[in-house]
């Protein structure tokens, strides 16, 4: 009894453990110090003001970064996204890195999923009220970003 009781205990060890997933501190969601949730106003302090807006207002185009503000609350960053090396995670974590940083730094993703040609890892934040997403193109980090979870 105490042998099966020894076996069912370590299967259900191993079953929690295959299924845990590498959520991030909160704030580990954002890229040059810019994170979702923050205001415009502090955006602007960060990162001045953007090259230039959209029609509507809603999207800031910076040199090498993009904003979009929440349509809700049009004052709050909704998401920050990158295709360039000019912002990283907090962590350090740039466009252009292989990888196998992501699981080294953030563990295994929380969800992965095939894009065209690309595998797209997202990690969520400890109170799943945030997003980070990597897009991946050969084994490197071509896309970066990080938003609301809604």
């Amino acid at each position: 009894m105490k042998n099966f009781l020894s076996m069912l205990f370590g299967a259900i060890i191993a079953f929690s453990a295959a299924n845990c997933f590498a959520t991030v501190p909160n704030n580990e969601i954002a890229l040059g110090g810019i994170h979702p949730g923050m205001t415009a106003s502090e955006l602007i302090n960060i990162a001045g003001q953007p090259v230039s807006r959209n029609a509507d207002g809603n999207e800031w185009f910076y040199k090498g970064f993009k904003v979009e503000f929440d349509d809700d609350s049009p004052n709050f960053v909704e998401e920050i996204k990158t295709r360039q090396n000019s912002l990283s995670t907090p962590s350090g974590i740039f466009v252009g890195y292989a990888d196998s940083i992501l699981t080294e730094t953030y563990g295994t993703a929380d969800k992965v999923k095939r894009k065209h040609n690309a595998i797209v890892y997202t990690y969520y934040s400890a109170d799943y009220s945030r997003e980070m997403k990597f897009e991946i193109v050969n084994g490197v980090i071509v896309e970066i970003t990080c938003e609301m979870n809604d």
